[in-house]
């Protein structure tokens, strides 16, 4: 699934109109998974409460934790603004910015998420491998 990215028309992201969406999660990057343990693995996190696992525009995958900032007030504001992270401070920054656009392309918040997924891959897959093995079972003439 190709996503086209939205470009930015504004020099900073509109924060008071979006609700604050970067503030109510963490994400980290992990490994892509290549093998059946890794997959395992993801559907574990997938076992916990407000846990996600996500694709992003460039093919990464992360972890999501849902969980709000602690200093981000009732009406969505930053109480530590001037004093805030470097990460806060540089977020939509380089156009990944939640208002602009999903940071995913694929979302996973269920185990049978995940696993359709891989299936779906799966049978994308199958035809070009039939296809080779047909061709090689042919007899040659």
């Amino acid at each position: 699934m190709t996503a086209v990215r939205k470009k930015r028309k504004m020099s900073s992201p509109p924060c008071e109109a979006c609700g604050a969406a970067c503030c109510r999660y963490v994400a980290m990057e992990i490994d892509r998974p290549r093998s059946n343990k890794d997959y395992d693995t993801i559907r574990w996190y997938l076992l916990h409460e407000n846990v996600s696992v996500f694709i992003d525009h460039d093919g990464d995958w992360f972890v999501e934790f849902k969980t709000v900032c602690r200093e981000l007030d009732d009406s969505g504001r930053c109480r530590i603004y001037g004093e805030r992270p470097w990460i806060c401070r540089e977020h939509g920054n380089d156009n990944l910015c939640e208002y602009f656009d999903t940071p995913h392309v694929h979302s996973f918040s269920t185990p049978e998420e995940l696993d359709a997924y891989r299936a779906a891959r799966r049978r994308k897959k199958a035809p070009a491998r039939m296809s080779r093995t047909t061709r090689k079972a042919a007899p040659s003439g």
